[in-house]
């Protein structure tokens, strides 16, 4: 599990924001479920426990961010770019098979790499035939240029728009069980109008969860590109 750092930007933009938001319509069908009378009950006489009741939310919030995001990452990413990110557009981007870039800049990222790293990368025909390995080393590779890129001027914020999506779409398993049970709540009692809202809110979910692999192909490919921009202007030192 890794480290929690509650105000470091990247965890409150993309983990604790997609986690609220997708834990939003679970609460409020709990909240219909359960009825006024339940929560009436619930807090007679406890007032003195506020402060008590508002660690263990915080507590309940941090749980469910790592539960999300460790979701996200085993059930979202890896069916889209395999087992520890291999097929993701970083890997690919640099592999001598692939057109996602111009070979120049292909050739002029993989040389500051063997200058600044000392990596070697697959040869073509190391690529056909051992490619698994071929992509690891890239990975391998791409993990040193992160470290020294940093936040750079622009990668920062496309890593936290590519977790963003990543991680909402983890939540989707609250978002749609959430919004599904507050439209049949209201439909039974003939309110119509939030049953659709629900309903809605419900199809839209199921609608980003169809369409993952090309919402995150998109968003993944933007991030590489600009990782890949600010290694080339990187001089030394620390960036970012």
């Amino acid at each position: 599990m890794s480290k929690i750092k509650p105000w470091d930007e990247y965890e409150i933009k993309a983990r604790y924001i997609p986690t609220f938001l997708s834990s939003v319509p679970l609460v409020h069908f709990l909240l219909l479920f359960l009825g006024q009378h339940f929560w009436q009950n619930f807090n007679t006489g406890i007032s003195w426990m506020l402060i008590a009741n508002i660690g263990l939310s915080s507590i309940v919030m941090l749980a469910l961010v790592q539960i999300q995001c460790g979701f996200s990452k085993h059930w979202v990413e890896e069916p889209v770019f395999g087992k520890g990110g291999i097929n993701f557009p970083t890997t690919d981007m640099l592999l001598i098979s692939t057109t996602l870039i111009s070979a120049e800049r292909k050739e002029q990222i993989r040389n500051k790499i063997t200058q600044l790293f000392g990596c070697t990368f697959s040869t073509i025909d190391e690529e056909r035939n051992n490619p698994t390995n071929a992509r690891l080393r890239v990975r391998d590779a791409v993990n040193r240029v992160r470290t020294v890129v940093g936040k750079g001027s622009m990668t920062l914020q496309y890593n936290i728009r590519y977790g963003f999506f990543r991680n909402f779409i983890g939540g989707i398993i609250w978002s749609c069980t959430g919004s599904l049970g507050c439209a049949l709540l209201y439909g039974i009692d003939n309110n119509w109008k939030p049953m659709a809202f629900f309903s809605v809110f419900f199809i839209l979910h199921i609608l980003v969860f169809s369409f993952k692999k090309a919402i995150l192909n998109k968003i993944s490919f933007t991030y590489a590109d600009y990782l890949f921009n600010d290694f080339l202007d990187y001089k030394g030192g620390k960036n970012g």
